[in-house]
């Protein structure tokens, strides 16, 4: 089969175009096809970078793949595939996606063109998903800078964008040779040999901003409309960077705002003094948090005394509906460690028993052996055990028992 002719290479704002179906090759099992034809405005996935989607007619395509030079339009449900072939069709690309693709390969390329002027980073990973990007760039020919800082995004991030609104023309060559290519200044050494496709930013000369690439850009670096970074983070020696460009960066700026004027609001101040008022929350919450520790940890030990006060039952039950299970283990400390009592203490809120012995009473044996009786499960010493049940019907029928079996020890 011949190779398909790909027209995104002549005109990337071309978004209609008659062609001829050479093949269509069914799936295994999945109910997919693949359309070939015998050429197509479809850019197929590579180079980081998602494919086209669209319509062959009303049959939308959802994925595109190349092989072998020929590329492949994915749909699903075709019912008589085989019939399509010889027919003149129409291919028309979603163009939104397309244009979406396009600013935010080209702000990847302008981002990584100024990790490269700046700080000497070159990009040895990128990867385009649907809600963000990021790039992998590592300073190993740059002995000044070791590591990504904050004060770098920031700087990259202004110059970036001052290149943007440049508006300088993004061009693409075409080299059938890597003796041919490699006369072109770039930032990056080629990893092919032949077909190669090289995309420059602004003049000829400018070395950070030409590098080998498939994908797809607008004429004009003005097209990216935004780059926006999100944060940064090491990664295998090197530093990842999360970002956007073109529209998903202005949406993410207007959430952002969005979210701002939310906080703001709530603080009944401004974005300057927000954070004067959210650290003085803060405070308060600390010193609120405080008052509570020291209240509770009177409470907890007037409980534990107040148990010790009186032993006269040999399976001394206590319930504090306030407290949580982490407040009973801290009563639990509390209590006399050469009592022949059973100490049960339950949190009804949590459904939840702590059983405390000197271990003359084995604890953890007794949850172990018959807390499931009651849908209820747990474990833990012979001196300290806990015991979770579903319903606090099933809890107090084991408190019942706790009450007969060991009352008479």
């Amino acid at each position: 089969m011949k190779e398909t002719k790909r027209l995104y290479q002549q005109d990337l704002y071309q978004t209609e175009c008659e062609s001829k179906v050479l093949d269509v090759i069914t799936g295994d099992g999945e109910n997919l096809s693949y359309i070939v034809l015998d050429q197509t405005l479809f850019f197929p996935e590579g180079g980081g970078q998602p494919s086209d989607t669209g319509y062959i007619d009303d049959k939308y395509i959802d994925y595109v793949f190349e092989k072998d030079n020929i590329i492949y339009h994915q749909v699903s449900s075709l019912e008589d595939p085989k019939s399509l072939i010889g027919k003149t069709v129409t291919a028309k690309i979603e163009w939104d996606k397309r244009f979406l693709n396009m600013q935010r390969h080209c702000g990847e390329h302008i981002l990584s063109a100024v990790f490269y002027e700046l700080y000497g980073g070159i990009n040895r990973g990128f990867h385009m998903g649907s809600d963000y990007m990021t790039i992998d760039i590592s300073f190993e020919k740059n002995e000044n800078y070791q590591m990504m800082t904050d004060e770098m995004m920031v700087e990259a991030e202004l110059e970036a964008n001052k290149l943007v609104w440049a508006n300088l023309p993004v061009s693409v060559y075409y080299f059938d040779s890597r003796e041919e290519a490699e006369k072109m200044p770039m930032r990056k050494e080629l990893a092919i040999d032949e077909d190669i496709i090289l995309v420059g930013i602004g003049d000829e000369s400018y070395a950070a901003g030409c590098v080998a690439c498939c994908g797809t850009h607008p004429k004009t670096t003005g097209e990216v409309g935004l780059i926006k970074l999100y944060k940064w983070e090491k990664y295998k020696g090197m530093a990842r960077i999360t970002f956007d460009a073109g529209l998903n960066a202005l949406l993410y700026s207007q959430n952002e705002a969005k979210l701002i004027k939310t906080i703001c609001t709530h603080f009944a101040t401004d974005p300057l003094s927000v954070m004067s008022k959210i650290d003085a929350q803060e405070q308060k919450f600390k010193e609120v948090k405080q008052e509570l520790y020291e209240i509770k940890k009177v409470f907890i030990k007037e409980r534990a005394e107040e148990i010790v006060k009186d032993l006269s039952e040999s399976v001394v039950v206590r319930e504090y509906p306030t407290l949580k299970t982490d407040d009973l283990l801290s009563i639990a400390k509390l209590l006399p460690k050469d009592s022949n009592n059973l100490f049960v203490l339950i949190s009804p809120s949590e459904n939840t028993i702590i059983l405390v012995s000197s271990g003359k009473h084995d604890c953890g044996k007794i949850v172990k052996d018959n807390a499931h009786v009651w849908n209820g499960k747990g474990g833990g010493r012979a001196d300290n055990a806990r015991a979770m049940f579903p319903s606090p019907q099933d809890m107090d029928c084991f408190v019942d028992y706790l009450k007969k079996a060991f009352s008479n020890f």
